[in-house]
């Protein structure tokens, strides 16, 4: 009897690598979406339509309790990458990336599932954003439930450099600081792969990074390369903004714990053990040559 997994967050840039990834594992696939249209179209930065790998849809959100009921029964394993970038309307991190996600394990602890896997961020417990907190903070409820789990932490996704992509089709990259932190990032798919892969493995905590480490300044010059532009990098100094952030946080909150979490990213060493053998420079291409920038 083929195993049953429950896929939340399955329409993010992620969860359509894991969705495929799970149904290439002989596994019948649930997936919990907000709209059945998400399925059928492809998803952010080149991740693929799922129709093909989906064997049963539920429609709604992990925030509302009465959808949730009973959503693990017969389940095996859960997947959850949900969870928002940008608080949007009245949602807010610590309703969906915290609330949400702990609705969604007290049903799986309910029908008694056999594991809970769920992807937060590599270096977490150090990022003051807003949303990396809330993750957190359900990582924190997740290590005190008695259901079997691990917790994949990447240290970054290629499709979050594609903002530095962006910046060097305008003609300029802003990083913070020198540039010179360093980080390991990885391609969905291989993070994909490797989160199934590791289902069935007894520690609690899995952090995951890609084959290759860079600084964020030979990260922009990758992008310039790729764009055929002569590079023009320019450094924000920190001193500006430990000034600025603080400012943000009171005109725009939203915008102030996005910054934030970019102004982490590009300060921090994040590098951690290497997986996957998809190359960054090869992802920025294909993000030119399909017009996704």
């Amino acid at each position: 009897m083929r195993k049953r997994v429950l896929i939340a967050g399955a329409t993010g840039y992620l969860g359509r690598y894991v969705t495929k990834a799970f149904k290439e594992q002989g596994y019948f696939v649930k997936v919990l979406v907000r709209s059945r249209t998400s399925i059928n179209n492809q998803g952010s930065f080149g991740s693929p339509r799922i129709e093909k790998y989906v064997d049963e849809i539920v429609i709604g959100d992990v925030t509302d309790k009465n959808v949730l009921k009973d959503i693990c029964e017969d389940i095996d394993v859960v997947f959850s990458s949900v969870g928002i970038t940008r608080q949007k309307g009245r949602q807010t991190f610590e309703d969906v990336d915290y609330q949400g996600n702990v609705n969604l394990l007290r049903e799986a602890e309910k029908s008694l599932v056999n594991k809970f896997m769920y992807v937060n961020v590599f270096g977490a417990k150090e990022c003051p954003s807003g949303m990396i907190q809330a993750k957190q903070k359900f990582v924190d409820t997740l290590s005190n439930s008695p259901i079997s789990h691990i917790v994949v932490n990447p240290t970054g996704y290629y499709s979050d450099l594609t903002e530095v992509l962006k910046m060097a089709k305008k003609g300029t990259v802003f990083l913070f600081g020198d540039g010179n932190s360093q980080m390991n990032p990885i391609h969905g798919a291989d993070l994909a792969e490797v989160c199934v892969a590791s289902i069935n493995r007894e520690e609690t905590v899995l952090n995951v990074g890609g084959p290759e480490t860079y600084t964020y300044r030979e990260i922009a010059n990758h992008c310039f390369n790729v764009l055929g532009k002569k590079p023009r990098i320019i450094s924000v100094p920190l001193w500006i903004m430990n000034i600025v952030l603080p400012m943000i946080k009171i005109v725009n909150k939203k915008q102030y714990d996005l910054l934030v979490f970019f102004y982490f990213m590009m300060t921090k060493t994040l590098v951690t053990d290497s997986y996957g053998n998809r190359k960054l420079e090869s992802h920025f291409r294909k993000m030119v040559d399909s017009n996704f920038v």
